[in-house]
């Protein structure tokens, strides 16, 4: 925060009455409603900034001391000055709190100072009352604490003079900054959840390189179903047991046979080999089932990238990103998930998960799938409580970018999952349904 721009907003908040309201709507952002303006001071230590919002900006409910007191003190306090302190960037409202019984003179520090920002409400006597961050004494000899005498920071030495910007055009300034903040956030939220996403991708992608080669396998069920044919055919002019022997093949070449130590006949032997050719049949069989999983879940990640990489909404980039790291960090995604205004929405990678999703949803769920078009099944994990269009768009949108549809006009139809029939497999007719174009 430039100290030209902190006087400038200073004198502008001076021009006000009343401190309307003063609360917390994110760990470091709080919004200010003077009169009936508002603005938000962001004081993070690396970014601290006064910024306005063209619309209402949703938060958190904090409850915490510091707010409490915010309540109790700011809640429609009398403005008396606004001013900076000195040439430090602190600004500082003289305030009078006014309830039935008694008046109550108090100060509202905000300090952009780097390592020092803070929120610090002290009284008259210079006592701190509350602040957003306690400082004790084996952190600082400056300690900001509740019933602690109030030490103002020194001024600062060698300040160039400066002159206070323009309050013209100030309001325009304070909005400009906010959408340079949101382009901010963007970027480095956009940056966080596709590192995530590389992350799982990256993975997914080591899981099918470390998969068997199915090749490999194959020539060993070769190997195993010919030693046990011959084996039998050769089963009555072999003679004494041996684990190490050379029978010729159809094609009259030497085939070299080794057996398992266990193994105590030629009989035995042969119906060892027989059961592996069977076993790696069946695990050939999984892998191909495997592999098509794994494949499946990177075109699914590769296209959440590529969706995650076009949006311009924060909204957009949070429904990729685990609410709990922890708690879905050993959980066994059987599809995938996301919350859109706090409304859980699912979606089938391949056909296995479209089932899954097909089974565990309820009867009044909304389903969502692309029209004559093979494709993920979505359901929308509404029960009877009907989603607002916007969410069933948003989901018909999500649905159609990552199956990969990047046209035009394309169209979705949903209806309650008790009106879908499973014919075979994820194959489904459905009947009472609604269309929409995305």
């Amino acid at each position: 925060m430039k100290l030209s721009r902190l006087s400038a907003i200073a004198t502008l908040f001076s021009q006000y009455h009343t401190l309307f309201s003063l609360k917390r709507i994110d760990d470091n952002v709080l919004q200010l409603i003077l009169d009936y303006d508002e603005y938000y001071i962001d004081v993070t230590k690396s970014n601290s900034c006064i910024f306005m919002s063209p619309f209402k900006l949703k938060g958190n409910v904090y409850n915490a001391p510091f707010d409490l007191a915010l309540q109790k003190f700011c809640a429609r306090a009398k403005i008396l000055s606004c001013s900076l302190d000195g040439n430090n960037r602190i600004l500082i409202f003289e305030l009078l709190s006014q309830n039935t019984y008694k008046q109550f003179r108090f100060y509202l520090h905000f300090e952009f100072t780097g390592r020092h920002t803070n929120v610090i409400l002290v009284d008259a006597e210079q006592k701190i009352l509350e602040a957003l961050h306690h400082i004790g004494s084996n952190q600082s000899t400056r300690v900001i604490k509740p019933q602690k005498s109030f030490t103002p920071l020194p001024q600062p030495q060698n300040i160039y003079p400066f002159i206070p910007e323009s309050l013209e055009n100030l309001k325009e300034v304070l909005l400009s900054e906010f959408k340079e903040k949101q382009k901010n956030k963007l970027e480095q939220k956009k940056q966080n959840v596709l590192m995530y996403l590389h992350k799982r991708l990256a993975q997914v992608q080591h899981y099918l390189q470390e998969l068997p080669q199915i090749e490999v396998l194959e020539q060993e069920v070769r190997k195993f179903g010919l030693w046990g044919e011959l084996i039998l055919v050769h089963l009555h002019s072999l003679g004494y047991f041996q684990h190490h022997f050379v029978l010729k093949d159809y094609e009259n070449q030497d085939i070299a046979i080794t057996l398992p130590e266990k193994i105590r006949s030629y009989q035995e032997g042969a119906n060892f080999c027989f059961n592996q050719n069977k076993k790696l049949n069946k695990k050939i069989q999984n892998l191909y089932l495997q592999k098509e999983n794994l494949e499946s879940k990177i075109m699914f990640l590769e296209r959440q990238i590529e969706f995650v990489k076009s949006r311009h909404q924060l909204e957009d980039l949070e429904l990729f990103l685990p609410k709990n790291l922890k708690k879905n960090k050993d959980s066994k995604k059987d599809y995938e998930s996301f919350y859109i205004d706090g409304i859980k929405v699912s979606i089938g990678r391949n056909q296995k998960e479209n089932i899954k999703l097909l089974q565990d949803c309820k009867g009044d769920d909304l389903w969502l799938h692309i029209q004559n078009i093979p494709s993920s099944h979505m359901i929308i994990h509404c029960g009877k409580n009907m989603p607002n269009e916007e969410i069933i768009n948003k989901s018909a949108e999500i649905l159609v970018r990552l199956n990969g549809l990047l046209g035009n006009r394309i169209e979705v139809d949903y209806a309650k999952r008790k009106f879908v029939r499973i014919v075979e497999g994820a194959n489904v007719v459905y009947s009472k349904y609604k269309t929409l174009r995305v």
